[in-house]
């Protein structure tokens, strides 16, 4: 799939490119991080480059994890990042974090809803998200965007010891309102 870039005022959704790899090093110091993702920890810059240089573009040229970077403009330094993770059965997966300094603004909820919507438009039916139990800023995004809380689980995606933590899990479908619905943890 050739990458493609996603309007999502007060942002723009664009390819993460090598010039960022600095950025993704720096903001993944956040000992936020390493209690709550499952990137590497410590972080090094050999792990942002990875990052930016193969993750990114392999997913891309899949079409099977699209990854773009939150930026306040074209060209414009990143803030943080957000993925898609495509399933069959018209199922996806979505993941995302923000740099220390950008969170509390709304830009999470306005990426999500960005992603979520152009997945449902492409053929998505049914979109997941999970955070590690206590992620409260992801579980907010997800909440403002119209998620329901389905519950707590395994992890689906295995921690950096390879264990399943509990993890908070929600999901979107394309029929559903975006209203914020009860029944959250937190």
């Amino acid at each position: 799939m050739i990458p493609f870039a996603l309007s999502a005022p007060p942002l723009v959704l664009t390819t993460p490119v090598q010039d960022d790899a600095e950025r993704v090093y720096e903001y993944c110091q956040d000992p936020v991080f390493e209690r709550f993702l499952t990137t590497p920890w410590p972080y090094s810059r050999v792990d942002a480059s990875y990052f930016v240089g193969t993750f990114v573009p392999d997913g891309w040229a899949s079409g099977r994890e699209l990854t773009w970077a939150l930026r306040s403009a074209p060209g414009h330094p990143l803030l943080g990042v957000i993925g898609l993770r495509l399933e069959r059965n018209s199922m996806a997966n979505v993941g995302y974090w923000l740099g220390a300094p950008h969170r509390g603004n709304g830009l999470m909820p306005a990426a999500l809803t960005a992603v979520v919507d152009w997945s449902f438009a492409n053929g998505v039916r049914l979109v997941h998200w999970e955070c590690l139990v206590d992620n409260l800023p992801s579980m907010a995004a997800a909440r403002k965007v119209g998620f329901s809380y389905i519950g707590v689980g395994p992890a689906d995606i295995p921690s950096r010891d390879k264990t399943r933590p509990p993890s908070w899990k929600g999901v979107l479908r394309a029929e559903d309102d975006r209203d914020v619905k009860g029944g959250w943890p937190a």
